[in-house]
């Protein structure tokens, strides 16, 4: 069974409507199989919204898999994720769904977009759960930077993800789960020297104010039910909190990159994804 992951950012709702526009189409791309559009009103006008379909070239419509969401950065492309993901859905291990950020933003409150995010993604899966493929059990997310951000959010507002890894980006001031959020499972990454979102909390330069990386582990696992005092371990000069017995046999995982700037020194660690998606197929 190949897992599904979703990659997001945080979204500020706004007044929309719209319908799923039913295109599904061979594309260029040799592993990318299908795209569809969702159709969406933003500020009174009606915007197409992209959604990519990342699968293997020997793809069988006919077996359930896993899926991974994955959400973009701000200025970011949907079809970043291609060759970042291409030999884990080539090996079978997930399909990709890349959802395109309207204006190439997610709205998080100060972004271009204003977009209502939490009706894009229920309008995605609508769509997701008319393919044979789908697997609504193995529904994975992943989002860096304002991708994070609105993954973050995305688990706390709906029930859809299974486990996230929010890359880059802490829990905002203000939008953090509670005891009625759905049980999800969180590799949380943060960089001790990123200077975009503020490891130790506080107003960032995007306009939003960050809980600090610890007290945002702290808040998933207190909402959860964790112990609250996690296991701690290194990885060369990582640090690795794990706050374990939560809910529904969930688990949070804060990984503390050292220097860890914006990108978390993603060109210094070949196995960075492969760690990732080690911890979420678990769940």
């Amino acid at each position: 069974m190949v897992p599904l992951i979703v990659f997001g950012l945080f979204l500020i709702s706004c007044e929309s409507s719209g319908s799923i526009i039913d295109s599904v189409e061979n594309i260029t791309e040799p592993t990318v199989d299908y795209s569809f559009y969702i159709e969406q009103t933003i500020e009174g006008v009606a915007v197409q919204r992209e959604v990519l379909v990342h699968t293997p070239a020997d793809f069988n419509p006919n077996e359930k898999q896993s899926i991974v969401i994955a959400f973009h950065g701000n200025g970011g492309q949907n079809d970043m994720w291609m060759n970042k993901f291409s030999s884990f859905v080539n090996s079978g291990e997930f399909i990709g769904v890349y959802p395109q950020g309207h204006l190439k933003s997610w709205n998080l409150g100060t972004e271009a977009s204003t977009a209502d995010e939490v009706y894009f993604l229920n309008q995605i899966m609508t769509k997701l759960e008319t393919y044979s493929f789908f697997e609504t059990s193995k529904v994975y997310g992943i989002g860096y930077s304002n991708g994070s951000g609105l993954l973050n959010k995305l688990a706390i507002e709906t029930s859809y993800f299974t486990a996230i890894a929010p890359l880059a980006s802490q829990l905002i001031a203000g939008t953090v789960p509670s005891v009625s959020t759905v049980p999800v499972s969180v590799y949380q990454m943060c960089g001790t020297a990123d200077p975009i979102i503020p490891y130790d909390g506080g107003l960032s330069v995007v306009g939003h104010t960050f809980l600090s990386g610890a007290d945002s582990a702290l808040s998933w696992a207190l909402a959860f039910g964790c112990e609250t005092t996690p296991e701690i371990e290194m990885l060369g000069s990582d640090q690795i909190y794990t706050y374990q017995d939560c809910f529904s046999g969930k688990e949070i995982l804060f990984h503390c990159v050292h220097q860890g700037n914006h990108s978390l020194n993603q060109s210094n660690d070949p196995d960075f994804y492969n760690r990732i998606w080690r911890f979420l197929k678990q769940f």
